[in-house]
């Protein structure tokens, strides 16, 4: 920091940026995201609509948003992370991605050691890709490869094969972008705890910085919410998802890649920025339909339609699907949320002074059982959840809170 006129300059009021690009070549019937099958011709009209989306927020930020002040402090914010995601990134061409980098560049400036990250899919990974997005300072990937099962795959409704992945890793290694995550997926129908273990032990053959691991949720708006055949062996099966998941959690930890949150394991130092600021309760931005944003205690959601986002764009009115002031009861069941997601946990007697709240016999009962259970690890006034635990944050997290704070979350 350092002294000038007696002003403070924000130059930019939020660390993080989120760009939705919502077209896929085929709808995943997993998928509960805003998506849409790609069609080139609605690129442009997208995009430009994403880009008046950009200019107007920042206009109105500076018109209404007040930070506190201090005569005597400069402080120089840039932004630190824009995260591209889907939907499927790579369905974009290079000169559609550097124009959206150059409208939020020029609304939010940003550090030199901002992270670009983006993700794609195996099919749309080639050198000459790869180059031009290097070129225009993408640093790091997310690549979509969930698994090098075929019969996985199609169960999974995905178009790539086990070869196009590995062909996409061997790219991706011999490019000039050093910092990159897989997706796997576990607990899928048909797929077995020893065909998990070998899609992580081949992940692992190509030396990720970053791995990130999902287990398949079901959507009731998906074509898998709507499959009783699935839904019946997810429930007949969650002894199997379970220990696929700690068995995986100890591996990348003995691999190298500490866990950091409940999915995402990593190198030191090559945590995905987006999630760890967002993790960390900071505020973000997200353009393009269906993305959230959070800033000022208030959150909002885009609208999941692209006809309806644009056709508020056009109209000149925000393209917003909900909006909510979070009250100091939800501010600290999010804070407890994001925090209990994470390896550190939380202060138990911090967190409650933060938001005026006590725990009575209910909670602490809680507590003891969850470390009984082998759930979660009690030092003093710290409590975070073991790997075991962290299957149940979400629940866990909801039972902690008194029960007058307990409300529907947008989790």
């Amino acid at each position: 920091m350092e002294l000038v006129d007696h002003y403070q300059k924000i130059i930019c009021p939020i660390p993080a940026v989120y760009l939705h690009i919502p077209f896929c070549r085929h709808i995943c019937p997993f998928c509960s995201f805003a998506v849409r099958r790609d069609r080139s011709e609605l690129h442009e009209k997208y995009i430009q609509g994403m880009a008046v989306e950009i200019e107007r927020r920042a206009a109105w930020m500076k018109e209404n948003i007040q930070f506190n002040r201090d005569d005597n402090v400069f402080v120089e914010n840039l932004l630190e992370s824009i995260y591209f995601g889907g939907g499927t990134p790579s369905s974009l061409r290079i000169q559609e991605v550097v124009y959206l980098l150059s409208q939020v560049r020029n609304s939010f400036p940003w550090s030199d050691k901002i992270e670009i990250s983006f993700e794609m899919n195996p099919e749309d990974v080639n050198p000459e890709y790869l180059r031009g997005l290097s070129e225009i300072g993408v640093n790091r990937l997310s690549l979509g490869g969930q698994s090098f099962q075929s019969s996985t795959l199609k169960k999974l409704g995905r178009i790539h094969s086990g070869l196009e992945l590995r062909q996409a890793l061997k790219a991706i290694a011999d490019s000039a972008i050093d910092n990159w995550n897989l997706d796997l997926m576990f607990g899928i129908p048909g797929q077995s705890i020893s065909m998990f273990r070998k899609d992580v032990e081949e992940a692992l053959s190509y030396n990720p910085s970053h791995i990130s691991l999902y287990g398949l949720e079901i959507h009731k708006k998906t074509p898998f919410g709507q499959n009783e055949q699935i839904i019946k062996w997810e429930s007949e099966h969650q002894e199997q998802f379970e220990e696929m998941y700690l068995w995986a959690t100890a591996r990348l930890e003995k691999a190298g890649l500490f866990q950091y949150e409940i999915s995402n394991f990593a190198l030191k130092t090559k945590e995905g920025r987006n999630n760890l600021l967002v993790w960390s309760g900071n505020e973000y931005l997200g353009f393009g339909v269906g993305a959230h944003s959070y800033l000022s205690q208030a959150r909002w959601g885009n609208k999941r339609s692209l006809n309806s986002y644009l056709k508020h764009l056009d109209q000149n009115s925000w393209p917003i699907d909900f909006e909510e002031k979070l009250q100091v009861n939800e501010q600290a069941a999010e804070s407890l949320m994001l925090a209990l997601r994470q390896p550190e946990g939380v202060n138990i007697e911090q967190w409650q002074k933060r938001y005026g709240l006590k725990w009575g016999k209910e909670q602490l009962d809680l507590v003891n059982e969850l470390c009984a259970a082998g759930r979660a690890l009690r030092k003093g006034q710290h409590l975070c959840l073991t790997a075991k635990g962290m299957l149940l944050a979400d629940r866990i997290t909801v039972e902690l809170m008194p029960e007058s704070c307990r409300k529907k979350q947008h989790w």
